[in-house]
C-alpha cells in the first residue's frame, strides 16, 4: 500500500485547484480520476468572470484558453422585452472547459502531483492511525492524511463515506448545444425569461462568430421544450452537438475542516444557485480548503483565516440560493412589469457598474443600498398604478 499525503478525487477544476494549492505547499498528492482523460465529458457553458480568474490567480492562463471576451448581457423576458447590461470593458471570457482543465492538470504535474487516470474510488475508511484507506476499482490501495472529495454531483464518497449529500430535488436537468451560424453579438450573452422553463432560464453564449452554446434546463419535458426554445429564438442556427447534465440550484454544503475529508465543487454543491456556475466561487473555496489542510497538517496556526474565508464564500452562495428561490417564486406574468420598473438609464448604469458575476448577493446588497435607485424604481412604480 503506497502512502501519501493527500488524495484528490475527481480531475474536474474543483479537484485540480486543489491538487495545485496541496502540492505547491510541498505535499505529496494524488488526483484520482475515473475517465480515461481529464476535461471529458465536457459540459460546461465555459463563461468565466476575469476578475474571479484573477482571484484564483488564473488570470496569467487567460489568453492560452480563451475564445471570447465578453462585456456585457442581453436580458429577455417572456414578451420579448429587452434589457441590456454592460461595461466599458470586457468582464468575462469564454472558454473550453476541456482546455481549462488540461492546463490546470498539467500545473498540479508541475508542482509535482500525480493524475491517476481511469481510477474509479469505491471505498474509504479509517485505519487505527486515523489515515484515510482510499480503495480504487481496479484493486489499488493509498494511505492518505487527507481526503477532497470533487467527485461532482454523483458523488458515491460523500453519500457513502461521508454521510452528507446535496439537496437531491434542487438539482436541475439541463440540455447544452453547441450551434453554427448565430447571428447574436459576441460580446454579449443572452439571458432568456421563458414561460415554459421557470425552474432556471435559456441562455445563449457567443463562443466566436460563428458559433455559439446554446442551453435550457427543465425537470419536466425538457426535450420539447429545448426544441422551442430553439425554434421561436434562433430558427436559424445548425446544431452539431449536444450534451445533456445538471445544475445545481439549492444551498451550499458546509465543510468540516477538522474530518481531514472534505468535499468541494459540485459535489458539496458548491456553486451559484442563480446559473449553476461553479468554477469561479467552487474553486475559491477549494483552493481554500486545501491551503488550510495544508496548514492543519504542517501544524501553521494561520489556517483559521482560510477556514474564515471559506465560512464567507459559502455564505454568500448560501444567500445566492436565498435570493434566487424568492426570484423564482414570481409569477411569470410579472416579468415584463418587473423590466419596465428596471428599465431606468440609471438604474441599469449602476447595476452595470456594481453588478458582479461571482458576488451575486454582494453586488445586488451594493445596487439597493443606493437611495436613487430606490427612488426611480418606486417613482415608475407609482406612475404605472397610476396610469
Amino acid at each position: 500500500m503506497r502512502s501519501v499525503d493527500a488524495v484528490v478525487i475527481g480531475g474536474g477544476v474543483a479537484g485540480l485547484i486543489s491538487a495545485m494549492k496541496l502540492a505547491e505547499n510541498g505535499l505529496e498528492v494524488i488526483v484520482a480520476e475515473e475517465h480515461g482523460d481529464i476535461g471529458v465529458p465536457e459540459h460546461c457553458a465555459g463563461l468565466y468572470s476575469r476578475r474571479g480568474l484573477e482571484m484564483l490567480k488564473l488570470n496569467s492562463v487567460e489568453k492560452c484558453i480563451e475564445n471570447n471576451r465578453v462585456k456585457g448581457a442581453y436580458f429577455y423576458s417572456p414578451s420579448g422585452k429587452m434589457l441590456k447590461i454592460e461595461s466599458p470593458r470586457s468582464v468575462a471570457v469564454v472558454c473550453s472547459r476541456t482546455s481549462l482543465d488540461k492546463l490546470l492538470a498539467k500545473i498540479v504535474k508541475e508542482n509535482g502531483g500525480e493524475l491517476l487516470l481511469g481510477e474509479r474510488i469505491i471505498e474509504l475508511k479509517k485505519n487505527r492511525q486515523d489515515n484515510y484507506i482510499v480503495k480504487t476499482k481496479s484493486g489499488l490501495e493509498l494511505s492518505s492524511k487527507i481526503v477532497i472529495d470533487a467527485e461532482g454531483m454523483q458523488s458515491l464518497i460523500l453519500h457513502r463515506f461521508l454521510g452528507k449529500k446535496t439537496e437531491r430535488r434542487m438539482w436541475v436537468p439541463i440540455i447544452q448545444l453547441w450551434v453554427e451560424k448565430h447571428d447574436l453579438d459576441p460580446r454579449y450573452v443572452h439571458i432568456f425569461f421563458e414561460e415554459y422553463a421557470q425552474e432556471f432560464f435559456g441562455y445563449a453564449i457567443p463562443i466566436d462568430e460563428e458559433y455559439a452554446k446554446i442551453g435550457l434546463a427543465s425537470r419536466m419535458d425538457l426535450k420539447k421544450k429545448i426544441e422551442k426554445f430553439l425554434k421561436e429564438r434562433f430558427p436559424c442556427v445548425g446544431v452539431f452537438k449536444q450534451v445533456s447534465h445538471a445544475v445545481y440550484t439549492g444551498r451550499p454544503l458546509y465543510i468540516d475542516l477538522d474530518s481531514r475529508a472534505v468535499p468541494v465543487g459540485d459535489a458539496a454543491g458548491h456553486v451559484k444557485a442563480s446559473t449553476g456556475g461553479g468554477v469561479i466561487m467552487g474553486g475559491l473555496i477549494a483552493q481554500n480548503v486545501a491551503e488550510a489542510l495544508s496548514k492543519k497538517l504542517l501544524e501553521k496556526e494561520d489556517w483559521i483565516r482560510n477556514k474564515h474565508t471559506i465560512r464567507k464564500l459559502i455564505r454568500e452562495l448560501e444567500k445566492i440560493a436565498y435570493t434566487t428561490k424568492v426570484i423564482r417564486s414570481v409569477p411569470v406574468k410579472l416579468y415584463d412589469k418587473i423590466f419596465n420598473l428596471l428599465d431606468d438609464e440609471y438604474v441599469l448604469e449602476e447595476i452595470s457598474r456594481e453588478a458582479d458575476m461571482d458576488l451575486q448577493f454582494t453586488s445586488i446588497s451594493r445596487i439597493l443600498s443606493k437611495p436613487k435607485i430606490i427612488l426611480n424604481i418606486l417613482r415608475k412604480l407609482f406612475l404605472t398604478i397610476l396610469f
